[in-house]
């Protein structure tokens, strides 16, 4: 599909998000964002093939992503504005921390859990030679910029944050609670905790008889720089059907199961990236220089945002037209298989282009998304 036949909703959606862009820069961001509609793919080359003369679409795109005069971190900050501007004026606001790697090339990403994934609304791409021994300060840079901007609009009340072991560090709850950011985060095992006196690891401390789970209250937690937080233990089984525990660490009163069922959203932030790197295809980017890859990224993540503004539309409303509309993705499978909004939409949009008309960046995000039953 050329630029002269670009669903006119899309292009309005992109150019209000990213008003400062170049012209021409802002025309090879909608074009590409649509070659992902339609290819799913993070192949450059494949990319191109949706386009007249594949020679020149391919180094259109290799300009696109390798340009200077391209912030990456203007671009996120623009998907983070547009996500605010979408987010619903009630109900909690989730944010789920992580990071995903492709070989020496380290994502930050920064998702909102909506259901059951999680919608990417920033990220900062490194080298792995610039994070050794730096790490910690980045994530505590990038976060405190997130969170300082998330709590102008939604509040601290509506925001929760979770994360796993690897953030589970001192110096970063001590900012969370600076900000005055109720969080979830898991922790290792073999980190020390006071309990009757002493203490002790909490791989060492046992469930009361059957149960499944133990809250330990308001303990001093982490011997080296001990502070009085929330600690409690979970038993629950992984995906691959076997027990493990959980140890999870707050900042904010609550018992131990709904601590573990605030933690058991965050994993929408593994099915977020599978939607990006799998379904989108973005793990088939090939891309040496880690800025042009973030830059890159990018694109999916407009794409991204792009579905889960649609799908708040058209399939999580209480209409019937969501229930035919989710009819005409079903009839054509068989079995048990995984739908979610993002697949639907993209076999929707496979069958009936027009449906972009329906995008507004005035669309309020679901928070809670979940698909009509319609077997």
């Amino acid at each position: 599909m050329t630029t002269d036949s670009l669903p006119t909703r899309l292009e309005e959606y992109i150019r209000e998000m990213l008003p400062w862009a170049h012209g021409h820069q802002l025309k090879a961001i909608i074009t590409f964002v649509w070659a992902i509609l339609e290819r799913q793919s993070g192949s450059q080359a494949e990319l191109a093939r949706t386009q007249g003369n594949q020679e020149a679409a391919l180094k259109r795109l290799s300009r696109l992503i390798h340009n200077p005069r391209l912030d990456p971190k203007a671009l996120a900050e623009a998907v983070l504005e547009q996500a605010l501007r979408q987010l619903p004026g009630t109900g909690k606001v989730r944010l789920a921390l992580d990071w995903t790697i492709e070989g020496s090339q380290h994502l930050l990403v920064f998702s909102v859990v909506t259901g059951g994934r999680a919608l990417p609304i920033y990220w900062r791409a490194y080298d792995q030679t610039v994070l050794k021994g730096r790490m910690r300060r980045y994530e505590m840079a990038v976060l405190k910029r997130v969170l300082k901007r998330i709590r102008q609009v939604v509040g601290r009340r509506r925001l929760r944050v979770t994360a796993d072991r690897g953030f589970a560090d001192i110096d970063l709850c001590d900012l969370l609670e600076e900000l005055a950011v109720i969080y979830i985060i898991r922790v290792k095992r073999d980190t020390k905790v006071k309990v009757e006196r002493e203490w002790r690891q909490l791989q060492t401390i046992r469930f009361m008889g059957n149960s499944r789970r133990r809250s330990l209250g308001c303990v001093n937690y982490c011997q080296s720089k001990a502070r009085k937080l929330w600690v409690s233990m979970s038993r629950v089984r992984n995906e691959s059907g076997q027990w493990e525990v959980w140890y999870l660490l707050s900042n904010g009163e609550r018992r131990a199961q709904g601590m573990a069922a605030e933690y058991r959203r965050r994993f929408g932030c593994e099915q977020g990236f599978k939607d990006a790197k799998r379904r989108l295809g973005f793990v088939e980017a090939r891309i040496q220089e880690t800025t042009a890859w973030g830059r890159f990224f990018a694109l999916f993540a407009i794409t991204l945002l792009v579905l889960a503004t649609l799908g708040a539309k058209l399939l999580l409303g209480v209409r019937a037209e969501a229930k035919e509309l989710l009819r005409r993705v079903a009839s054509r499978r068989t079995g048990r298989w995984e739908l979610s909004v993002v697949s639907a939409l993209l076999h929707l949009l496979k069958l009936d282009r027009t449906l972009l008309e329906h995008l507004s960046g005035q669309t309020k995000l679901n928070l809670e998304a979940t698909l009509a039953n319609v077997s």
